[in-house]
This record gives C-alpha cells, sequence and structure tokens, in this order.
C-alpha cells in the first residue's frame, strides 16, 4: 500500500508569515475589503477554509478571481525575501526516496513552482495551487483518486489545514513551526503534531 505526503506549502516548507500577509491584506483592500488589518484578522481566516473565510469577512464570491490576480501581483516581487524552514529540504528529500509527495496550497501554482525550481527542490509529483481549486478538500480527494490502494498523510501548519484534511478523509499532521499555534491547530484534532522537520520522518517510521 502507498503512502502519500500531501504537504501545504507556505507555514510548512517556506517562512512566508510577512510576505503573504503583506499580499493578502493588498490583494483584499484592492478589492475593498479592509476588515482584514491586523495579523490576527489575517490568520483568523485560515481557521477555515481561506476563500470561504473571504465570503464571510465580506468578500463577494464573484470577487474571489481578481483577488487571486491582485495576490500573484503583490506576491511575486515578494519571492526573494522568502526562506526555506531549515531542515525542510532535507526532510522532503529524504520522505521522496521511498514516497509520493503533492503540494496542495491557497497560495498560487505558478508562484510556487517557480520559488521552488529557484531553490532546485523537484521532489514533488504535482503542485495544486488555488487557481487550479480553491477547496483543499477537492484537491486531496483528486489526489486520493489516483491511487485507490493509497494511504494518505496532510501536513499543514493552520486550524483550517487539519479540518480540510479530515473532510478529505486522510490523517493530518500539524507542524508547529508555521502559522498557527499550538493551541489553534488542536482545536483542528490533527493526528500527529510535529514540532521539527525531521519529526516527520518519524511519524513516517512510526506507520
Amino acid at each position: 500500500m502507498k503512502k502519500i505526503f500531501i504537504f501545504d506549502y507556505d507555514g510548512v516548507i517556506v517562512d512566508s508569515l510577512d510576505v503573504y500577509e503583506k499580499a493578502v491584506i493588498s490583494a483584499f483592500h484592492k478589492n475593498g475589503c479592509n476588515q482584514i488589518d491586523s495579523r490576527k484578522s489575517f490568520l483568523d481566516l485560515f481557521d477555515g477554509n481561506f476563500f470561504e473565510s473571504a465570503v464571510k469577512v465580506g468578500i463577494n464570491p464573484e470577487q474571489l478571481p481578481s483577488i487571486m490576480k491582485d495576490l500573484m501581483s503583490s506576491l511575486q516581487p515578494l519571492q526573494t525575501e522568502l526562506k526555506l524552514f531549515d531542515g525542510v529540504e532535507e526532510t522532503l528529500a529524504e520522505i521522496a526516496k521511498k514516497r509520493k509527495i503533492y503540494i496542495v496550497t491557497s497560495n498560487l501554482t505558478d508562484i510556487v513552482k517557480a520559488y521552488l525550481e529557484s531553490k532546485n527542490i523537484t521532489a514533488f509529483e504535482e503542485i495544486i495551487g488555488a487557481d487550479k481549486e480553491m477547496s483543499k478538500v477537492k484537491k486531496i480527494e483528486y489526489i486520493k483518486s489516483k491511487y485507490p490502494d493509497g494511504e494518505f498523510l496532510y501536513v499543514g501548519d493552520t486550524k483550517g489545514d487539519m479540518i480540510e484534511g479530515k473532510q478529505a478523509g486522510v490523517e493530518t499532521i500539524a507542524v508547529t513551526w508555521g502559522w498557527h499555534s499550538v493551541a489553534k491547530l488542536k482545536e483542528g484534532k490533527p493526528d500527529y503534531i510535529a514540532e521539527k522537520p525531521s519529526d516527520l520522518l518519524l511519524i513516517l517510521e512510526k506507520l
């Protein structure tokens, strides 16, 4: 039975909180939604699905394509400010020796792909961003459909990641080096908690 690792990107692979917060607030304000104006209000968007949360705070669903366009424009010039979390690159390479790895993210496919290629990271089968599908549940279900006999682990750093992973019917790993606090992550009832990237290897060994 194949074990498939599905990774979130921001807050798990790259340290992007400052960059993504800045880009999201800019994109929201350009589209007339000024309620997101602090780190707390930004992080609250990730208590569930990011785009569903955006609608709840005042974004018209018809504005979402415009939000994504403005988000890409804001994110592109900020990519040089990103850094990989220590130990992530080595951990990904080790997992990829025996397991398939996918990225499921609320970020944009081309943005993520370009950054990882600039770091010579090619361990992934596919990157599935918000431009392809806004629901992480549906993206995970798509990956599941490719491996009928697979066992799946979704690695995320927000309560929303844990919730969507559960809704998609996969086991979840919450990482503590990302955006949400441990207390917030536990509200999403993760199956496992990793305090550093190498812990992912230990979890894999236990399985």
